[in-house]
């Protein structure tokens, strides 16, 4: 098998801390941008991120299939090893992606946080599933008040698990100093790490906005691949 360390170029691979590939259990992420410039896409590079570690992925769609979320994993991690040359391990990584990995979706279902807990429950017991990362995309579409984003952070804290968001922000609402931008200064305290998506030239950067209780604005000087919004050659998968 591959060198899977390798792979790894999400955002999410420049926060290992105590020897823990990610933020950390119970602690939630945000990815923040405006509409059209990728925080699906990353989303997603978190997710393969996490199942190249080895880890448990619970990912959740608001409005898209579970065949169409397969089909952004697929397509991820097709990108991944084209650009290492290594191609031939692709079938071997789909399968072991399709073991750890679980897509539900509120197609068609009315979204509630009680709902989550049901199917987190439900992985349990019938399937002995339990995720070391949860997914939660398409957020903007429903209307979650600080109160239910607490509480869907409580719920992967119960089981160890981290918790990655997207939220989508405005050209036209400008972040106040020291807080993250709106809307998601409504429940920034619940937020332990933030990235925000800025495009700039045909190209996207990555800025830090919140890690842990510091609230900063500091620019790593990294890019995204525009295409794929994964980390450029030559950023190290470890700080």
């Amino acid at each position: 098998m591959t060198d899977l360390i390798s792979l790894r170029r999400s955002p999410r691979a420049l926060l290992e801390r105590d020897g823990h590939p990610g933020p950390g259990p119970g602690k939630l992420g945000l990815v923040l941008a405006r509409a059209g410039v990728g925080k699906t896409a990353v989303l997603t590079g978190i997710g393969v991120d996490a199942l190249l570690s080895g880890q448990k992925v619970l990912h959740i769609s608001i409005e898209r299939t579970i065949d169409k979320v397969r089909e952004w994993y697929d397509e991820k991690l097709v990108e991944m090893l084209k650009h290492h040359k290594k191609l031939e391990h692709l079938s071997a990584l789909q399968l072991a992606m399709e073991r750890n990995r679980h897509i539900h979706t509120f197609v068609g279902q009315s979204f509630s946080v009680d709902r989550i807990r049901q199917t987190i429950g439900l992985l349990g017991d019938a399937m002995e599933f339990v995720p070391a990362v949860i997914i939660l995309d398409r957020t903007e579409y429903t209307e979650l008040d600080p109160s239910s984003i607490a509480e869907l952070k409580a719920v992967a804290a119960e089981i160890g698990a981290e918790l990655w968001m997207a939220c989508r922000t405005h050209r036209h609402e400008p972040p106040i100093p020291g807080h993250l931008p709106p809307p998601a200064d409504l429940f920034e305290d619940s937020v332990d790490v933030a990235f925000s998506l800025v495009p700039h030239d045909a190209k996207v950067r990555l800025q830090v906005l919140k890690d842990n209780d510091e609230m900063i604005e500091k620019h790593l000087n990294i890019q995204l691949d525009p295409q794929t919004l994964m980390l450029v050659t030559g950023v190290a998968a470890k700080r």
